[in-house]
């Protein structure tokens, strides 16, 4: 049975899962039922506790009012007035004040004793526990000291009073009336002490101490310091100090200034901690019980719980395998249907072949698969087999039908009705069979570029992607379409009506309208330019090939359209007609010369002469006359060079061949001009070199002779064997200066030097700097420096 189950591995899930299922359902609410059990035992200890201490805060006030009454009602008393405030009173008035005394002592069985101090005599009087003839005797005289003490007692409230020493915190309660509400100052001030035992606050905390759990809790009374007045269970007390910081940093939570804390204060057992705040004193009741205690009796039920559970559990397996079986029958089914193993190989039966034998090294691999994994990974396979024979097919397709388009388009066989109806429905072909039929051809714009930035596959994509788009804009309404890569510069979109409509007029406008939207959207999506030309429609199939060659001779004229345009046969019969042209005889000669004397805006506006008429021009003549002036310029440049030393450095050898890739008679501008510009710069920087050698050598000559009174422009010209026109045109060209203006302020220059360095006399230093006559040296130097060389020497002097 085991050996069954374990082939079967998506059943082993299913039980699994619903197993887990339920576990982890059972043990999230066996602990969230523990959890809310605790916290409700939790909160009713809290509630029992709150009540048990305002319990006792009420007994306390009860007893604290009684004896208030009796305390007023002996303050009151005639009897009892002579004892406070009488200096000697005769015996007999103490006799009677005394059996009043004692007669309030023993009306209440709460009474330890009741004191008397007179503040004329220092005498106290005394009955019950205080008397001479007991124990508790001694107390009186500390109780005196008090009473006289300038810093009175709390008046009227209950005061824990420990005179023996012993380990009971209290002996009494004491209750003290004094006879003025101010301090006399005199210390002659008489009082009345009501003392209270405190046995009958033991006994309340030990009854409530009793009603819980004597040997695990506690209830405690303790002052506002955090000393214990009363305890009703000393052993668990937790550390004063500890408990006293927790409770004077807790806030009371509601009105009845009661509140719960939980910690281990200092021990090591976790407690729970509920106090009141007693109304009228700074007292505190607590009551302390351990966490263990108090959630035993919730934690004895997890035997309970677990007993449970494992009922629970052993039902639900059970169940769950009940389930998995009717879930896995469907899946079962399915296997056997598909004859596939279970023996957890999860390798597939299949017929013929297949079924001989099963590869070891695949069985190792899908060793650990389920049923539903084996099922998807055979038809995985089987899918990716089938895809393949339909992408085969589709490739195949599509070949065929390539194949016959274009050799529909190019008339490479000619074929009857019959043929061509069978092929366009052996095909699949989206074309009518009775026409009319126009060819329009698809040209990307910079094909060059475009075919070195892209793959093959690449630009399979963008033609499938163009091929969609035209079926897309061209299908929805009165034509169908096919396209065909025809393995050149070109796709060929065969169009034709699918219904008859309008006139021809009335479907060139729609065409047209259609062929912009192709255009707009290939070039949206794609960033593709495309330039369109369409054929004149025929009305018979035998006519496509004719009408495909037309449209390859009109696409031609895309050179003088330009990109991105539609070109039609009528856009283009003026070209045609125009089969015969020669450039002016006068252009030619005056594209020669500005080449030669490097006149570049010259170059330009013929150029642009010789090319607008071409525009009109049939395509032959456009060529040969776009490659005659890339010959006029070879030839110019090639006299240029025959003339030079140094040859102009400008590429022509290929100008030819870029001026044929050209795709329109813009882009041939562009490239006369840049050639232009080449050669109009290499003439411009050797004449610029060899002006600036020449500027070179004639300051050269002027710094070196400068002295000579007779240099002169003629002079300069004489030594570089050059006219005096010539230089000096090229010197104001280059300097902005004449050559007698340059001398000069060199002359000057020096001047100024040997005015500042030198001691020689004016006269020697116009006759050191080449000047014969004084007058026009002063002239000069006032002009250039705006004094007499005198008042400069002066100046110089000066400063």
């Amino acid at each position: 049975m085991w050996q069954a189950y374990r082939s079967k591995k998506y059943l082993l899930r299913i039980i699994g899962s619903l197993t887990l299922l339920i576990v982890a359902v059972l043990a999230g609410s066996s602990l969230l039922l523990q959890y809310n059990a605790e916290r409700s035992a939790i909160r009713m200890q809290q509630e029992v506790s709150r009540k048990a201490m305002k319990q006792i805060q009420i007994n306390l006030s009860y007893m604290s009012g009684v004896m208030n009454n009796l305390a007023v009602s002996l303050y009151m008393d005639p009897n009892i007035v002579p004892l406070l405030n009488l200096r000697d009173p005769d015996e007999m008035l103490v006799i009677r004040s005394m059996n009043t005394l004692k007669q309030a002592y023993l009306s209440s069985s709460f009474l330890h004793s009741i004191l008397v101090y007179n503040g004329y005599d220092d005498r106290t009087y005394t009955v019950g526990e205080l008397s001479l003839n007991k124990p508790d005797a001694p107390m009186t005289g500390e109780i005196a000291l008090l009473v006289k003490n300038k810093q009175k007692l709390p008046r009227m409230k209950l005061i824990p009073m420990n005179f023996s020493g012993t380990d009971q915190p209290v002996d009494f309660f004491s209750l003290v009336m004094y006879q003025n509400f101010t301090d006399t100052g005199t210390g002659r001030e008489g009082a009345l002490v009501v003392n209270i035992k405190p046995e009958w606050l033991y006994e309340t905390l030990r009854s409530f101490n009793d009603f819980a759990i004597p040997e695990q809790s506690g209830v405690y009374l303790l002052d506002e310091a955090g000393n214990v007045l009363l305890s009703g269970n000393p052993e668990l007390l937790p550390q004063q100090t500890e408990l006293t910081r927790a409770l004077a940093g807790h806030t009371p939570g509601d009105a009845e200034s009661s509140g719960t804390l939980s910690g281990k204060f200092g021990g090591s057992t976790r407690l729970l901690v509920n106090y009141l705040n007693m109304q009228g004193t700074d007292w505190k009741v607590v009551s302390v019980q351990p966490y263990e205690i108090i959630l035993k009796p919730i934690r004895e039920l997890r035997g309970t719980f677990l007993s449970v559970i494992i009922a629970v559990l052993l039902l639900a397996v059970a169940l769950a395998t009940l389930v998995a079986h009717k879930l896995y029958e469907p899946i079962g089914r399915l296997i056997r249907q598909l004859g596939m193993q279970t023996s957890g190989t999860a390798a597939g039966k299949a017929t013929g072949q297949d079924k001989a034998k099963v590869n070891v090294k695949d069985k190792d691999k899908d060793k650990d698969k389920d049923e539903l994994s084996a099922v998807a990974s055979l038809f995985s396979t089987m899918a990716q087999q089938l895809r393949s024979v339909s992408d085969e097919q589709g490739k195949q397709r599509h070949i065929i039908t390539s194949y016959y388009l274009r050799t529909l388009l190019s008339g490479g066989k000619r074929l009857s009705a019959k043929e061509f109806e069978d092929n366009i429905r052996q095909n699949g072909l989206q074309i009518s069979r009775n026409g009319p039929y126009r060819v329009v051809l698809i040209q990307v714009d910079g094909y060059s570029g475009f075919i070195s930035r892209t793959s093959h596959n690449e630009r399979s994509l963008y033609y499938f992607a163009i091929r969609n788009i035209a079926e897309e804009i061209l299908r929805p309404g009165r034509y169908l379409c096919e396209l065909a890569d025809m393995r050149s510069s070109h796709l060929a979109l065969l169009i034709s009506r699918a219904e008859g409509s309008n006139s021809e007029t009335e479907d060139e406008e729609a065409l047209h309208e259609l062929f912009r939207n192709l255009q707009q959207v290939v070039s949206g999506y794609y960033q593709l330019s495309l330039t369109l030309t369409a054929s004149e429609a025929c009305g018979s199939y035998e006519q496509i090939p004719d009408r495909y060659a037309a449209a390859v001779q009109y696409s031609m004229y895309k050179l003088v359209y330009g990109q991105q345009s539609i070109i039609t046969k009528g856009r283009v019969d003026g070209n045609l007609r125009l089969q015969e042209y020669r450039f002016p005889a006068e252009l030619e000669k005056r594209l020669g010369e500005s080449i030669r004397t490097g006149n570049l805006p010259a170059m330009e506006q013929v150029i642009g002469h010789m090319l607008a008429p071409l525009g009109h021009c049939h395509y032959d003549v456009i060529v040969h006359s776009l490659l005659h002036i890339a010959g006029i310029i070879k030839t110019s440049v090639k006299e240029i060079n025959h003339n030079r030393v140094v040859p102009l450095n400008v590429e022509l050898s290929t100008l030819s061949r870029q001026v044929l890739e050209q795709e329109t008679l813009q882009e041939t501008a562009e490239l006369f001009g840049r050639v232009c510009r080449d050669i109009h710069d290499q003439l411009d920087q050797t004449g610029s070199g060899k002006n600036a050698a020449l500027m070179d050598a004639i300051k050269e000559i002027i710094e070196m002779n400068y002295k000579e009174p007779n240099l002169s422009l003629q002079g300069i010209a004489s030594m570089l064997h050059m006219t005096p026109a010539y230089i000096g045109r090229m010197f104001k060209q280059s300097e902005d200066v004449s050559v007698s203006e340059y001398l000069n302020d060199i002359r000057l220059q020096h001047a100024q030097t040997y005015l500042e360095t030198k001691n020689f006399s004016i006269k020697q230093i116009m006759e050191l700097v080449g000047y014969v006559n004084e007058s026009t040296f002063f002239k000069l130097f006032k002009k250039a420096f705006g004094v007499t060389p005198k008042e400069y020497r002066l100046k110089r002097s000066l400063e």
